[in-house]
């Protein structure tokens, strides 16, 4: 019967006895050989910050405390401590850093207070812990100089900056001091004298401070100082430590708020507003990332006529015991 068969028939049927053989044999379809090669295309938007920076000497991450490395080796690195001596310590290596984050003061060096009884280290570091988080989720690394109520010098904390080589170096700060009614936020933010990526960043930084504060009031304190600007000490250069020693680092210290006076010092005691704030540093930095956009609110550099006081130095500075000063 089969021999009838026309030849492309007796080809078909004897395909169909080969497969059922298989199925017979090896309990699968001749299908099953067929290789299945998994889908490995990235979706994976790549991150606006970039790759971590790592042209930097690194930092060692011992129990909380960033520490800049200044010499040795895994296990027994040679760093500077808070107080600005020098320690040797087997730390985590904390490589580089996208952003990092200097909340202002700390410890015995409070800073400005509130007539509402808000502390301005305390302030400083809830805004600095905030905005490390919602720049986290937009795929930054961020380093702070202190995450909690540790003392830091200024010498350390710029040492930091130049340590994790970030893209910028931000300190928080709030204000304080005599001030007059004013119909906006009386936000300063100061930059580097001499760096334009610097500038670029405070005045982006000034707009977005300026935005987020307006929506809790309709009165504010202020100044003449209100705006971007420089500020130079008696040498021509950075009056302020964490700029001046941050050199090679786009750096700005921004001044919020002002403490000093209701009822801004009330406002500054609410969560939602220093989440506020917190948002409004982070899209600053994202804005700067992805935009030329320079900003506003540019005033002339301001030339100090007093010193800055002794706030910031190593004098009774203790570092925290789990450090062994070298």
């Amino acid at each position: 019967m089969l021999a009838r068969l026309p030849p492309l028939a007796r080809l078909a049927l004897a395909s169909l006895v080969l497969v059922a053989l298989a199925w017979a044999i090896f309990g699968r379809s001749v299908e099953d050989d067929i290789a299945v090669v998994p889908d490995t295309t990235d979706t994976t938007e790549p991150s606006i910050f970039g790759p971590i920076p790592t042209s930097g000497a690194g930092a060692a991450l011992l129990e909380g405390l960033v520490l800049p490395i200044t010499g040795g080796e895994q296990g027994a690195w040679t760093v500077l401590t808070p107080c600005a001596n020098t320690a040797t310590v087997d730390g985590e290596l904390l490589p580089g850093a996208h952003v990092v984050i200097d909340p202002g003061h700390g410890g015995r060096e409070t800073g400005a207070i509130g007539p509402s009884g808000v502390v301005e280290a305390e302030l400083n570091l809830d805004v600095a812990l905030k905005a490390k988080a919602l720049l986290e989720e937009e795929g930054a690394t961020v380093g702070l100089t202190r995450n909690d109520d540790t003392r830091v010098t200024l010498e350390t904390r710029a040492a930091i900056a130049q340590a994790l080589d970030p893209l910028l170096f931000i300190s928080i700060h709030h204000n304080g001091g005599p001030t007059r009614t004013a119909d906006r936020p009386g936000v300063q933010v100061y930059h580097q004298h001499q760096t334009p990526e610097s500038a670029r960043f405070a005045g982006v930084l000034f707009e977005q401070l300026q935005e987020a504060m307006a929506h809790f009031s309709d009165t504010w304190s202020g100044g003449n100082a209100t705006g971007v600007r420089s500020r130079l000490g008696e040498d021509g250069g950075d009056y302020y430590g964490v700029l001046r020693g941050s050199e090679g680092v786009p750096a700005v210290l921004a001044e919020a708020l002002y403490m000093s006076d209701e009822p801004e010092a009330s406002l500054l005691l609410r969560d939602d507003v220093r989440q506020a704030e917190a948002q409004a540093i982070t899209d600053a930095v994202v804005a700067w990332i992805q935009s030329p956009y320079a900003g506003g609110g540019y005033l002339p550099p301001l030339q100090a006529t007093e010193s800055a006081g002794g706030g910031g130095g190593s004098a009774g500075c203790e570092d925290p015991e789990i450090l062994s000063a070298g």
